[in-house]
Parts: C-alpha cells; sequence; structure tokens
C-alpha cells in the first residue's frame, strides 16, 4: 500500500475529502515496532498496588501471588495489561 492508497482509505472511512486527510499525514506502520523488546506484560495487585510480572500469577490465571504484601488474589486475564519495559523485583512494604 503507498501513501496515496492509505489516503484514499482514511478518507472512505471517515467520509472526509482526500485533500482534507493528506493534511493529517497518515502513513503506514513498519511491521514491527522497533522497540517491541521492551514490552512486557503485567498485572497490578489489587491488595498493594505493585506492578507485578505475570510470573506472579498461579493456577492459570486464577490466583495472583504478591510477593510484597504476601496475598493471595482472585484475577481475570482481562487484568493483564502491556508494561512499556519488564520490571525487576517489588519495592519493600514500609
Amino acid at each position: 500500500m503507498n501513501q496515496s492508497e492509505v489516503e484514499r482509505a482514511v478518507a472512505r472511512a471517515t467520509g472526509e475529502s482526500r485533500r482534507f486527510i493528506k493534511r493529517f499525514g497518515f502513513s503506514l506502520l513498519s511491521e514491527e515496532p522497533e522497540d517491541s523488546a521492551d514490552l512486557a506484560l503485567g498485572i497490578d495487585c489489587p491488595g498493594c498496588g505493585a506492578a507485578l510480572s505475570p510470573d506472579h500469577v498461579v493456577n492459570l490465571l486464577n490466583e495472583l501471588e504478591c510477593p510484597r504484601c504476601d496475598a493471595v488474589y482472585p484475577v481475570a486475564a482481562d487484568e493483564l495489561y502491556v508494561m512499556d519495559s519488564p520490571r525487576t523485583g517489588s519495592a519493600a512494604c514500609a
């Protein structure tokens, strides 16, 4: 797909003219984001709010064992999110 085809597709989808769309500079993205190596899954502890990796989730996403507050919480798969970079370790509770 070239730039002209991108502009036409966006214009068709939005109902605007191609000239109007061209001013916004729509373009194609590369297949793979350059910084995809820095992305990681995360989940927040419902008790203390610590951002944890899915490694702390046990029993096939049924329970989260938080090393920070030393508790086990039920979790669902939709609670996972993408973090910008993997986090290592957790801060100690005060």
